[in-house]
């Protein structure tokens, strides 16, 4: 399959389809003259005040034709928003993840956030990663992104058949500001400092927006930039249970099935650099014609070491002086022992008693888009076409430092292997003490860096074209307009993972060095907040500084020199979207209803591996198509009461790196591995039902009831399938049973909740908003297994707002929370990410009428992030206990 060819049958359906849409109405249309248009355009949009702008996100979700919540940029600017995630969690059903301090994921309604699309100004937006633990999604990578570019952010939560397809949770819609809907010379600037707790530091941040428009106001140009510099530390707790131990020396004997694998003490530090600009050229010649250019680039510089002091039982032969366990539901588990330097002999799985893993990581995605948008407007009809590209890069390349000891390489750091470690996970809690050795000496460690290191590129880009024309209606009844048109979107996702040799010299070789040879510092107070009293609290930190400039000293000139075939893939997608859609209106009633029919082509490639031999590209081709119905109807039950229903059939594509063509065998053991591009996509019947109460200007009480029916669920399980395969022994070709693990589709699931929303002026210039989600979700896999748990679900949401403003002065205080919620399969159990409740605040004074100041602050009480084991497992013993610290920016804005 050509990834640049169309379905000449689906084309020529396409454009008949939107010539009919045309034709007909036109015919009724020329009966009599179209009524006079209303014009929308704003010729300055001056925002004023925080009660403004709650005022404009009710009226858009007040008039708008579906199930949707937005917030505008003086939300957006008046909390300490850093990324367009932080700004969506405060939004009814939209939950957030602040692993790395700023949110990182985006969830709507109690979904994996791979099940909800970004959009910018309509259209696609690409992303990429930087981090290599990260796997390429669907999903928009928010931190990559500057709040401070955003106009308005939207959240379709109904879909609507001119919408583009692809969202099961949701869809959001970035939307830029245009310089026709400025005053000409219209200019807004802002310098900003933030400190961060854990690194005791402080960075800036920049922005600005210039708008300038002719005299006859037909043409205009706006231009939009951002900076942002962050140092950002934090550290963690980690804990890897369990490991089995019945093949291991325990002392004293006992009826032990299990300890932790290994645990350990994680310092991360990042250097993030966010850089972003917007380009936007607006051409109205007439009143009927508008045209728009808009380009957009944002790239994030963010290098980063993480070095993490382990203890890794499971790497050992022995385990002494066993004095605390516990009975877990999945068997009798150690909690605290000690180990001894000398028993750890150095040899391959005897080999770690203790010491850092550390990971330098040199990593830069950035992403642009381009995008034409034209609209024709006459009395009898209005016509849209867009055109546009958007490509994201991602390049990460890791080296290794290791400072791990055992009894073959004590003698380096001068120990004598009586060294004795106790290792304590006794009341949910990390603990590790040491007797005969200092962990904050760096000389104690002795040094070996990884050889064979990885460079990483991903990459993902689209090419996209869209054509809508939209005809109302005079004499039809009830229906006031009907819209038709088609969309194209060429779609390449694709994957290298390279391996190259660090050129390490002899000073710094293996034996030879210590971790004292790096450029290091010793950092003490650490893990206040995360662990025991007994814990460790001074740990050598590599200097961040000092580690890029080694690494940079040790990294070859070409950093391809060995390609993992098993890594390779590209994902090359054609997808014609054609669609119909009528606006209606009857008294008291309106909505829209209408059908998208969707033509999906995949072409997957990617390198097999039968027994010890690979072949290489090998491609395989999967299609299919789907037909999207939508209803959307308001009831207006009193003038400030509405009744809201949506029922629509709806759509999300794999992620990429399931539809992989990869797959390897061994013909011994009869077991492979594989990627699956025959998956069908994940679908799901929808239903909102909602009352809106809009009891004062500005004021907003709703509640909504929200159903999702999921088919074709994805699972990555092993099942047996009958293959020809190569025998290893003969090499002939053999027909055979294997048991082979891939993504499949089975099974189904279903999700529903209650949305609860209250925003109300109370007194005096204070107000509230604020809002409720429960959502309750069962999983049904492939064998009829139910009870199973939903990737992303929170079962609770909440977030409330409490605001005061005058004239000059305004204050916010922000409570959000986000509900424990699964978060996949760890080590063979399944890890829950626990409940996280953030405090946030925001104080500003307008010193003149151009001039502003404000002070903010991000996670006031310092909540920890946590993960955990599964009840069922292990006890909901701790996996992760991460501290982001409180951070407080000071800012000075300005305006014209």
């Amino acid at each position: 399959m050509s990834s640049n060819v169309f379905h000449k049958k689906l084309l020529a359906s396409g454009i008949a389809l939107a010539l009919a849409g045309a034709a007909a109405p036109l015919a009724l249309a020329q009966e009599e003259e179209k009524k006079e248009k209303q014009s929308t355009q704003i010729e300055e949009v001056e925002v004023v005040g925080f009660k403004a702008s709650l005022e404009r996100a009710i009226d858009a979700k007040r008039y708008s034709t579906m199930v949707m919540d937005s917030i505008t940029s003086e939300d957006i600017g008046k909390f300490p928003d850093k990324n367009i995630g932080d700004a969506l969690m405060r939004i009814p059903g939209v939950g957030i993840e602040r692993r790395f301090g700023e949110a990182d994921g985006v969830s709507i309604r109690g979904l994996d956030p791979a099940l909800s699309l970004t959009y910018l100004n309509g259209q696609s937006i690409s992303t990429a990663q930087w981090f290599e633990g990260y796997r390429p999604t669907r999903g928009f990578r928010s931190d990559m992104l500057a709040a401070e570019l955003v106009s308005a952010l939207e959240v379709y939560k109904s879909p609507r058949a001119d919408l583009p397809e692809g969202s099961i949770g949701g869809t959001v819609n970035i939307k830029t500001s245009r310089p026709l809907d400025l005053a000409s010379g219209t200019a807004r600037g802002s310098v900003e400092y933030q400190y961060s707790e854990n690194a005791e530091r402080w960075d800036p941040a920049y922005s600005g927006l210039y708008s300038w428009k002719s005299d006859d106001e037909k043409f205009g140009v706006l231009v939009s930039a951002s900076h942002q510099e962050r140092f950002t530390t934090y550290d963690a707790m980690e804990n890897y249970y369990g490991a089995g131990v019945s093949a291991k020396n325990v002392e004293p004997a006992g009826d032990f099935t299990n300890a932790t694998w290994g645990a350990g003490h994680a310092i991360f530090q990042q250097q993030r650099e966010r850089t972003a600009y917007n380009f936007t050229a607006q051409y109205q010649p007439t009143e009927q014609l508008d045209i728009v250019a808009n380009y957009l680039n944002f790239e994030l510089s963010a290098d980063n070491v993480n070095s993490n002091y382990l203890v890794v039982p499971g790497r050992t032969d022995d385990i002494s002086n066993v004095t605390a366990s516990k009975e877990f539901p999945a068997g009798n588990g150690i909690l605290k022992h000690d180990s001894i330097l000398g028993n750890v002999s150095g040899e391959s799985g005897d080999d770690y008693w203790f010491g850092p893993d550390s990971f330098f990581r040199n990593t830069n995605p950035e992403a642009q888009a381009f995008d034409l948008d034209v609209t024709y407007t006459h009395d009898l009809f209005e016509a849209h076409a867009q055109v546009g590209h958007t490509e994201a890069a991602g390049d990460i390349i890791v080296i290794g430092y290791f400072g791990k000891i055992n009894a073959a390489n004590a003698d380096v750091a001068g120990l004598t292997g009586d060294e004795v470690l106790t290792l304590d996970l006794t009341g949910n809690k990390l603990g590790v003490d040491f007797q005969g050795f200092d962990p904050s000496n760096p000389g104690n460690y002795p040094l070996e860096i990884r050889e064979n290191n990885p460079h990483i590129e991903d990459s993902d880009e689209e090419t996209y074209v869209q054509f809508d024309l939209t005809v109302p209606i005079d004499n039809g009844g009830y229906i006031t307009s009907v819209k038709t048109g088609l969309k194209y979107q060429d779609h390449t996702n694709e994957r290298h993972l390279y391996n190259f040799t660090a050129q390490i010299p002899a000073s710094l070789a293996l034996g030879n060095a210590t971790y004292a040879d790096l450029p290091v510092n010793t950092g003490c107070g650490q893990y206040e907040e995360t662990a025991k009293s007994n814990t460790l609290t001074c740990l050598p930190t590599l200097d961040l500084d000092g580690i890029r400039s080694l690494s940079s000293q040790l990294t070859p000139g070409n950093t391809r020199e060995r390609e993992s075939l098993s890594d390779f893939y590209e994902i090359q997608e054609d997808k014609l979207a054609l669609y119909a859609m009528a606006e209606f209106e009857y008294d008291k009633l309106s909505g829209n209803f209408g059908v998208r029919y969707v033509d999906y082509e995949l072409e997957s490639i990617a390198n097999q591996q039968a027994n010890d031999e690979w072949l290489l590209g090998v491609p395989t081709s999967n299609d299919y198509s789907e037909i999207l119905p939508s209803l959307n109807v308001v009831y207006q039950l009193q003038d400030d009461l509405l009744l809201r229903g949506a029922v629509a059939r709806v759509m999300s594509l794999p992620n990429y790196q399931d539809l992989r063509n990869t797959f390897s065998y061994n013909s011994t053991t009869l077991t492979g591995s594989a990627g699956n591009p025959y998956l069908d996509p994940w679908l799901a019947n929808q239903f909102d039902l909602g009352v809106e109460w809009y009891f004062a200007d500005g004021a907003l009480a709703s509640a909504t009831y929200f159903r999702k029916d999921i088919e074709s669920f994805l699972f990555s399980i092993s099942e047996l399938e009958t293959l020809d395969i190569i025998d290893e022994n003969t090499g002939e070709t053999v027909t055979r049973q294997l048991e082979v693990s891939r993504t499949r589709n089975g099974g189904e699931a279903s999700v529903q909740g209650l949305e609860l929303q209250l925003q109300t002026e109370i007194a005096y210039g204070f107000g509230v908003s604020t809002n409720y989600t429960f959502t309750d979700a069962e999983v049904v896999d492939n064998n009829g297994v139910s009870g199973l748990n939903l990737p992303g679900n929170s079962e609770d949401m909440w977030n409330v707002t409490g605001y005061w403003e005058n004239d000059r002065y305004s204050a916010r205080l922000m409570a959000n929370h986000r509900g424990e919620f699964f978060n996949g399969i760890r080590i063979g159990t399944a890890s829950e990410t626990e409940a996280f409740t953030s405090l946030d605040v925001a104080f500003s004074a307008d010193v003149t009428d151009n001039v502003t100041l404000s002070l903010q602050g991000v996670n006031l009480t310092g909540e920890l992030y946590r993960t955990k084991n599964s009840q069922d497992n292990w006890d909901g013993i701790f996996q992760l206990i991460n501290d982001g610290g409180t951070r407080w920016f000071m800012n000075a804005s300005v305006k014209f």
